[in-house]
Formats: structure tokens, sequence, C-alpha cells
């Protein structure tokens, strides 16, 4: 038997793979998808949105999510507007990122879909609360190497 990384790098690499192949029509990449999904998310909540959140959601560097922003803005997905801080620009979707963010939201649920097959609703939430702890526990390794 492979220890758990094994297993969860490739269901990650097949994850991004399935993703790039279905979506590259679209020209994005999997991490410009998750932050179109992410604003969608907040926006049908009702709440705002800025660089920083975007970050701390896709743990990624500053200038990784800066760069995806750019991307995802020059190519007319989302806008920025100034806050009264104006270093906190609020980030938000246009019309055609809040669609390309529900079409991107109906391939992931058949995703999502043909992962929990074979699965009990009941396994299916044990392995959602597994992988959560799973990365919870990458997160808190990561952090006391920092200390």
């Amino acid at each position: 038997m492979q220890p758990i990384g094994f297993y969860l790098g490739t269901l990650a690499r097949e994850l991004h793979r399935l993703m790039n192949e279905n979506l590259r029509d679209k020209g994005l990449s999997s991490a410009q998808i998750r932050v179109l999904g992410f604003l969608d998310c907040r926006e049908e909540r009702g709440e705002t949105c800025i660089q920083e959140d975007i970050r701390e959601y896709c743990n990624l560097r500053s200038s990784s999510v800066t760069s995806l922003i750019q991307t995802l803005e020059a190519r007319g997905y989302i806008v920025r507007e100034s806050e009264r801080d104006a270093r906190a620009k609020r980030v938000k979707l246009t019309q055609s990122g809040r669609d390309l963010a529900q079409e991107c939201k109906r391939f992931i649920d058949r995703v999502d879909e043909c992962l929990g097959k074979g699965f009990t609703p009941e396994e299916q939430l044990a392995l959602q609360a597994f992988l959560q702890r799973a990365t919870e526990n990458l997160h808190q390794m990561e952090r006391e190497q920092k200390e």
C-alpha cells in the first residue's frame, strides 16, 4: 500500500488535468477557475471580496494572486473597484465572469458526482471530513516549520 500522500497527489493531478482539459477552450487554468468560483460564491452570499481574501482562500503568495487577478481582469471576467482604503480594492465578477463561473460550477458538480460514485452519503461526508482534517494537519505542520 502506498502512503496517503501518494493517493492524494495522484487524485489532485488527475483533477487538475481534467479541469484544464475540459476548460482549455476558455483559456483558463484551474487556479483561475478556483478564483472565479470563490468570487461567485461570495457574491451569491452578498459578501464583498478583496485580493487578500483570495490569497487566503487559495493559499497562494500575493504575487501569484496579483498575476491571476490581472489575467482575469484583462480577459474581462473581473473588475477591481477602489474602496475607502486605496490599498484594498474590491474584486467583483463581471457578467461574463459570473456566466463562466456558473459553467465551471456545473462541470465541477459533475466531477464531484463522479468522485462520490460507489460511496454512501455517510461515506462521502466522512471522506470530506478526513480530507479537511488532513489539509488542516498539513497547514499546522507548515506553521510549526515557520516557527
